[in-house]
């Protein structure tokens, strides 16, 4: 290409990133894989959505334009920024992999020919990023770990490319609520003109689904396989359907639902999963309020009905954790459980938790309420003698917790459990691994799938004793 015909390619680059993709970074050879350059209507619909929004959020299936679109925007922003200062911060899991991608920025950069001309004030830093066209004005882009940096930074533009480390890589808890909280707090506090994310989350309660955090972003869901049946795909140009299939036969189908699926990894390795516990969900199914199921009861006592007994489970939290109670009716005949009742109760006084569960035992006529008492919360009342007579304590220990969660795998297995429409209940049920730990959420703790748990303790019949579990 000759000198006149390169200019002319790179003022009209500068106006139109997806142009600029597909004529100038498509030249990057030291960081495409062969040296070759894959295209497509996913690459230009990616393209024009950077190059038209100040602040974005992309959840998308690994190896899938995500970091390269990153590095693209950056060299674009390079192009423009002829005359001027500019400066970039660069944020990963942590300080090693945002080394890694400004390393890969800077390789994109010196095998393009369109930037043969540039300076390199940071030659011999293989990370730092320091170039200049007229050898005064600099473009810096500089590499942070979200768990290592220091509070004080502000700059135009910040990139947070996999906050939450690899998908393959399960975090622990702690950690996820930590990055939450850097980007929710501190990395929104930085950024001036623009902000552009991309991950995979581990939790379905990371920033990336939080509609209050979201709000000032455009977002975009991107799994690989777009409808399994039609055999899309998101990029066929890049790995079609058949390579897909192999990717998912090579690691399995829990790995490829976190790396290619956009899964969270918890989601990946719950207890119980979306599919079985929706296939239990009655979309009409009622909460009964106290005075309501008064008038079940008073509309049974008329008509002839089956013997059902009732039955609740209730997980005391916390101060930071939400306490639950749920109440199940058992259909004797057609050993069935139907929840009837849900509820949460956020920073309630133990008093007034106390106080509804008396309630909750006297109007629903519970043989049995099931309560963890592993921390004797509510060992006081006890010995004063105000707990209802139905109130039976669990002390939890990973036996106790094994059995009961096994009850709960054969209710659903069975589909002898119907639960109640309810999102938050779901939410944290599932979040629960098989490891029975849960991260926090703002939701809870994974609360609802003890108290189910609980709940389920007669599950089977036999009359199993809770005290001694």
């Amino acid at each position: 290409m000759t000198e006149l015909l390169q200019e002319k390619v790179r003022r009209r680059a500068k106006t139109d990133f997806t142009y600029f993709v597909n004529e100038i970074f498509s030249q990057s050879y030291g960081v495409l894989k062969d040296g070759k350059w894959t295209g497509g209507d996913y690459v230009n619909e990616i393209s024009a959505w950077l190059g038209d929004k100040k602040t974005t959020i992309r959840v998308s299936a690994r190896d899938h334009f995500k970091s390269m679109s990153f590095y693209a925007h950056i060299m674009w922003k390079l192009l423009r920024y002829e005359d001027k200062d500019h400066e970039i911060q660069y944020f990963s899991f942590n300080n090693k992999m945002a080394a890694y991608h400004t390393q890969k920025i800077k390789l994109a950069i010196d095998s393009n020919p369109f930037f043969n001309k540039i300076i390199d004030k940071k030659r011999t830093a293989d990370s730092i990023i320091s170039y200049s066209w007229d050898g005064t004005h600099k473009f810096k882009v500089t590499p942070r770990g979200l768990l290592e940096f220091k509070r004080g930074i502000h700059c135009p533009d910040i990139y947070v490319d996999d906050p939450m480390q690899d998908p393959s890589n399960k975090l622990a808890p702690v950690v996820i609520i930590k990055i939450n909280d850097i980007i929710k707090t501190q990395i929104m506090d930085m950024w001036q003109n623009e902000l552009h994310i991309a991950g995979t989350p581990q939790t379905n309660h990371d920033f990336y689904f939080d509609p209050a955090f979201i709000k000032r972003f455009s977002v975009k869901i991107l799994p690989a396989i777009i409808d399994e049946k039609k055999k899309t795909v998101l990029w066929p140009e890049w790995m079609s359907f058949d390579d897909l299939m192999m990717k998912r036969e090579e690691r399995g189908p829990r790995i490829f639902n976190q790396e290619y699926m956009c899964s969270p990894v918890y989601s990946e390795e719950a207890f119980v999963s979306a599919d079985r516990y929706d296939r239990c969900v009655n979309n009409d199914a009622k909460n009964y309020k106290f005075a309501e199921w008064i008038k079940v009861k008073e509309e049974r006592a008329i008509a002839v009905e089956e013997e059902k007994d009732v039955i609740g489970g209730f997980d005391i939290g916390k101060k930071a954790h939400p306490s639950h109670l749920v109440i199940l009716e058992y259909d004797i005949q057609k050993k069935k459980y139907v929840q009837i009742h849900s509820k949460w109760m956020d920073g309630w006084d133990y008093i007034d938790q106390l106080d509804y569960l008396k309630e909750a035992c006297d109007t629903f006529d519970m043989y049995a309420l099931y309560y963890d008492n592993t921390r004797a919360e509510f060992e006081a009342f006890d010995e004063a003698g105000d707990l209802p007579g139905a109130m039976e304590p669990v002390i939890f220990s990973m036996k106790s917790k094994h059995s009961m969660a096994t009850r709960l795998d054969k209710a659903l297995s069975n589909e002898q459990i119907v639960f109640l429409p309810e999102t938050r209940q779901r939410n944290q049920i599932l979040i629960v691994n098989n490891d029975l730990q849960a991260p926090e959420t703002p939701e809870g703790h994974g609360d609802s799938f003890f108290s189910m748990c609980m709940a389920l303790m007669d599950y089977g019949g036999g009359g199993i004793s809770a005290t001694v579990l």
